[in-house]
C-alpha cells in the first residue's frame, strides 16, 4: 500500500467588506470575499482543523464588515489584492507557530476572479 507522506488541506471562510477602488465614498461597494487556505504538513495524520479554523478566524474576523479604506493598511490601496497580501503573512504567521505551513491563498470576490499566493512568490 502506498502512502502520502505530505498531505494537504483546503480550508475555506468567507468575509464579508466593504471598499471603494479610489477612496470615495460615492464609489462603495461590497463582496463576500471567499478565502482559502492550503495548509501543508509532514508531521500528522490529520491537521488539527478546530485549532487552524479559530487561527484563520482570529485573523479575519478584525476585517468583518469594515469598509477597508478606512483601515491605515488599505488607506492607499483597498483592493482585494492588498487584502490578500495582508491577510496571507498574518495567517501564515500564525499557523507556522502551531507547527503547519500555508503553501497557498486564494482570495476572490468572485468565483471567477480570484487572486493566488503560492510559496513560490513569496519567497
Amino acid at each position: 500500500m502506498q502512502v502520502i507522506e505530505e498531505k494537504r488541506y483546503k480550508l475555506k471562510q468567507f468575509l464579508a467588506i466593504q471598499h471603494s477602488y479610489d477612496g470615495n465614498r460615492d464609489n462603495l461597494h461590497a463582496h463576500t470575499i471567499a478565502i482559502n487556505c492550503s495548509i501543508k504538513t509532514e508531521t500528522e495524520d490529520i491537521i488539527d482543523y478546530k485549532k487552524v479554523e479559530k487561527i484563520i478566524h482570529s485573523c479575519i474576523e478584525k476585517y468583518e464588515n469594515k469598509y477597508l479604506n478606512d483601515l491605515e493598511e488599505f488607506k492607499d490601496n483597498a483592493t482585494i489584492e492588498r487584502l490578500g497580501e495582508v491577510l496571507c503573512f498574518e495567517i501564515d504567521d500564525a499557523i507556522k507557530e502551531i507547527g503547519y505551513e500555508m503553501d497557498r491563498f486564494e482570495i476572490g470576490e468572485t468565483p471567477l476572479r480570484v487572486y493566488v499566493i503560492t510559496n513560490e512568490l513569496r519567497d
